[in-house]
């Protein structure tokens, strides 16, 4: 289901829509443009979310007493980044 939302910008803003969706950019049109800019917004906001969960939960366990060795968070750390990095080479065309 879709809905309409009518927003209100000012000149220089909605040039920049312009020149973002004039066929020769990413966007063809400015509801394709605003689409992206949410998701993208969106999905700042979990990993933002993650990240102060993932704070809490460590805090948690500094409170707790379960700390981990120098060696054992450095290769949590390179799994993560490994991680991350074969979703990035993933998410390439």
């Amino acid at each position: 289901m879709t809905s309409s939302l009518h927003v209100s910008l000012p000149d220089e803003m909605r040039a920049y829509v312009d020149l973002r969706t004039n066929g020769k950019q990413a966007y063809a049109t400015p509801s394709e443009y605003v689409r992206a800019l949410i998701r993208s917004d969106m999905e700042k906001e979990t990993e933002r979310l993650y990240v102060f969960k993932e704070l809490l939960k460590s805090a948690q366990d500094i409170e707790n007493g379960n700390l981990l060795s120098a060696e054992a968070l450095r290769a949590e750390l390179d799994d993560m980044v490994a991680e991350w990095e074969e979703d990035e080479a993933k998410a390439k065309p």
